[in-house]
């Protein structure tokens, strides 16, 4: 999976979306992801494993597209190095990633692992703690 972006205006759509259709991608695939770049400026969209994502994304750079690989992680992330960067008790980081602190200990003591939305989430918290903090909490209205 990659996510593409938006770089400047869409001139050459058909290019576009025929360079992905030679990436594996199906034509209604790619007109949708066409489509949500132009309305959106971003989209997400599979391709074969066996493609060279830095050709693709040397020739989408050219159509005004920036490539975005997805990295998925090996293995257990490491719960308790990724809250202890942020200078957190357990039941801090338990309470702002809204989950139980038995499932954190869980994770932290390798009895279970995050699934890959928490894991996506912690990986967020630990890039820009700011922006989850923002986007878990409202502010109070005085």
């Amino acid at each position: 999976m990659i996510v593409l972006r938006r770089a400047g205006a869409l001139d050459r759509p058909i290019d576009l979306i025929r360079r992905l259709a030679v990436a594996g991608v199906s034509l209604r695939t790619a007109h949708s992801v066409v489509n949500r770049l132009a309305d959106l400026g971003w989209a997400t969209c599979p391709v074969t494993c066996g493609e060279d994502l830095r050709l693709l994304a040397n020739e989408l750079a050219r159509l005004n597209v920036q490539v975005r690989h997805r990295v998925f992680a090996e293995g257990t992330p490491d719960v308790a190095a990724m809250r202890a960067r942020q200078s957190l008790s357990q039941r801090e980081f338990a309470d702002l990633l809204g989950i139980d602190l038995r499932t954190l200990q869980n994770w932290e003591q390798g009895r279970n692992r995050p699934d890959a939305a928490a894991t996506g989430l912690m990986r967020v918290f630990a890039h820009a703690p700011d922006v989850v903090e923002e986007a878990l909490s409202e502010p109070v209205v005085v």
